[in-house]
């Protein structure tokens, strides 16, 4: 060997022995993970296999840096921002995006659906508004509502101007800096969307102090006179009452009116006494039929009051007299008893039933019963599959056992017990596991023959 090749044959060994150590030995790997900061051990010698080791896997929509392929030095750093589902409800069109991005910033987000925001426009997140350029907060998916703003034009006393908002025109109001008392006259309820007005006046109401009943009432008003100042103040004039300024007066300059109580009422108060209903068997009326036999009339009862002010001040109220000017007439409900075998001709062939209701039905499995837990028995003891159907417990306890026939269903037999949806005549159709699907929809029921011996003629 060449002793002047040593030297460098030499410093080649410590070279290769420092990078086998380097990437031989486990080192530190920061991830930032969407800004999230995970610190993992790892000798992997690219970013890939860094995150092999850290269990993540890359999608082809998230962002990397640096890139997989790139190699990783000591105390090296990553960072992964995941892309993220995001829905974009568009209104008054209602009509949804479906975006796939690593962006956070909601602008952007909606620019990248075409969507540019502008004065009065609205950006709600979970139904919340929010401020476009803020970042939003970590979630598995979102859901963005954007409601466009719409221009209205706003006149008031001395000026006038077009400006927009969306939702309501309370919120149009609030987003314009524009201040509101509840004593202001506006030409449009608060609550009506701003979508549905082109134009609104707006008066603000001016400071008024009242003197009623030795008592100095602050409010605010927006009327003509003071009279009208009264009335949106609660305080009409009525009979001999007077007011200083009088009531066909402008608001005074100073802001300052007097109200003089002077009378005497007597009040009668008349209450309405309900009528009850009473039912009666029509056997000349088909079985789950009514007809009104006699019509109900409202009991009326009176009360008199005598109520004494003194200037304003109530000193005495008493009853001096209370009695009933009506007695309430019951109304009379008459329902069928009448039972009509038929026949129908239906896709598993014909059919004889007794009676036929409309009911709301929907459909369970014993996996798929509502809870966590797979039932696969019922209250009758058979097992859940098709042809078993389950009715509330008010029906079951006549009806268990009863053969029906459900179009688009086939036959059954009812057998379990339900909890039902409330206001609705329900039924919950059964399936196994393997052949279930999905009901949700009205449909008539018809009960077979032979007719059972104790029926309920009406349906609790």
């Amino acid at each position: 060997m060449n002793q002047k090749n040593l030297p460098f044959i030499s410093l080649g060994m410590l070279l290769l022995g420092s990078l086998l150590l380097l990437f031989g030995s486990s080192r530190p790997v920061t991830i930032y993970l969407d800004g999230k900061q995970l610190i993992i051990d790892s000798r992997a010698l690219t970013v890939n296999q860094a995150l092999q080791d850290a269990g993540l896997a890359l999608n082809d929509l998230d962002q990397l840096t640096p890139a997989p392929n790139q190699w990783l030095g000591w105390n090296a750093a990553i960072r992964m921002d995941r892309a993220r589902q995001t829905q974009v409800w568009t209104e008054p069109e209602q009509f949804p995006f479906q975006i796939i991005t690593t962006e956070r910033l909601p602008a952007n987000i909606l620019a990248s659906a075409k969507i540019l925001l502008y004065p009065g426009d609205l950006l709600l997140w979970n139904g919340l508004p929010m401020n476009p350029l803020h970042p939003l907060g970590p979630a598995e998916n979102y859901t963005l509502q954007y409601v466009s703003g719409s221009p209205v034009f706003l006149q008031q006393e001395h000026q006038s101007a077009s400006v927009s908002g969306a939702g309501s025109l309370g919120d149009l109001f609030y987003e314009n800096n524009i201040p509101l008392s509840t004593a202001d006259q506006v030409t449009s309820p608060l609550t009506r969307p701003v979508r549905d007005i082109e134009a609104v006046s707006l008066r603000q109401a001016a400071p008024l102090q009242i003197l009623v009943n030795n008592t100095t009432i602050q409010t605010y008003a927006a009327a003509a006179t003071v009279g009208e100042a009264l009335t949106q103040a609660g305080i009409p004039l009525q009979g001999l009452d007077f007011s200083i300024p009088e009531a066909t007066s402008p608001l005074p300059k100073n802001g300052q009116v007097r109200v003089v109580h002077v009378r005497e009422e007597i009040i009668l108060t008349q209450n309405t006494i309900p009528f009850e209903k009473e039912f009666v068997a029509n056997a000349d009326l088909a079985l789950d039929q009514i007809s009104t036999v006699s019509s109900g009339e409202y009991g009326i009862q009176v009360n008199r009051q005598r109520v004494r002010f003194e200037d304003g001040e109530e000193t005495s109220r008493e009853t001096e007299a209370e009695w009933i000017a009506k007695e309430p007439v019951p109304q009379q409900v008459g329902y069928g008893t009448k039972i009509e075998v038929q026949s129908t001709s239906t896709p598993d062939g014909n059919i004889e039933y007794w009676r036929a209701i409309n009911v709301y039905a929907t459909s369970y499995s014993p996996c798929r019963s509502g809870v966590e837990k797979c039932y696969y028995g019922t209250a009758s003891g058979l097992k859940v599959e098709k042809g078993v159907i389950g009715v509330t417990s008010a029906w079951f306890s006549w009806m268990q056992g009863q053969r029906v026939y459900i179009p688009g269903y086939g036959f059954a037999v009812i057998a379990d017990v339900g909890g039902g949806i409330p206001g609705k005549d329900w039924i919950d159709l059964g399936y196994s596991d393997d052949d279930y699907e999905p009901w949700s929809q009205n449909v008539t029921m018809y009960f077979l023959t032979p007719i059972p011996e104790s029926i309920p003629w009406t349906l609790p």
